[in-house]
């Protein structure tokens, strides 16, 4: 492995570290900006690599998460919606190949998820986006994506079933109580 490819997992390391942080974050606010700060981090991973179709997702990830995709609000459900057209156009500008269909549909994942009212299926839509990063991982030799992306859907399926045990409650706005039963579910 040379110099470069030594310092681009090291990289990808610490964006791992900060998007599982995430997964133990009790309220949407900041599961999103531990999301944003280890996808910016990515970002820089994937140039290092190479994965320019990834460099493109990992900056729509950070301004999604910045921009407080909250499906509450129609400002937050159009933020989303329009980063699907936005990855779509990137994907077409940045293509290198089949690979990136991957992390297209990675990305379609991570927009599902951040379409969902619920803690609950938040947390399993990003657990469904995994399977595409960890094949786009394993085609570019990312050893950080294909860890983080076993590692995040591990610790997303234990945070669902600590939530529907009862045993965790995901924290809502106080000024909110009637998303409550959604953020639950």
């Amino acid at each position: 492995m040379s110099t470069a490819q030594i310092v681009a997992q090291a990289v990808g390391v610490l964006g791992i570290a900060l998007l599982l942080a995430s997964t133990l974050m009790r309220s949407r606010a900041r599961l999103l900006a531990l999301d944003a700060a280890g996808s910016l981090v990515m970002g820089i991973h994937w140039a290092l690599l190479g994965g320019t179709a990834a460099i493109a997702i990992s900056a729509v990830v950070v301004v999604m998460d910045l921009a407080g995709t909250d499906p509450r609000s129609a400002r937050g459900r159009a933020i989303i919606w329009l980063s699907i057209p936005v990855t779509a156009v990137l994907i077409i500008i940045f293509w290198s190949g089949l690979v990136d269909v991957f992390a297209a549909l990675g990305m379609l994942g991570i927009a599902a998820s951040r379409l969902s009212f619920g803690q609950v299926r938040l947390r399993a839509l990003a657990m469904a986006a995994c399977v595409p990063w960890i094949v786009y991982g394993t085609i570019l030799l990312s050893i950080p994506q294909v860890v983080f992306s076993v590692l995040y859907f591990v610790g997303m399926g234990v945070s669902i079933l600590r939530i529907r045990s009862g045993r965790w409650q995901p924290r809502t706005r106080a000024a909110d109580p009637a998303i409550l039963p959604a953020d639950g579910s």
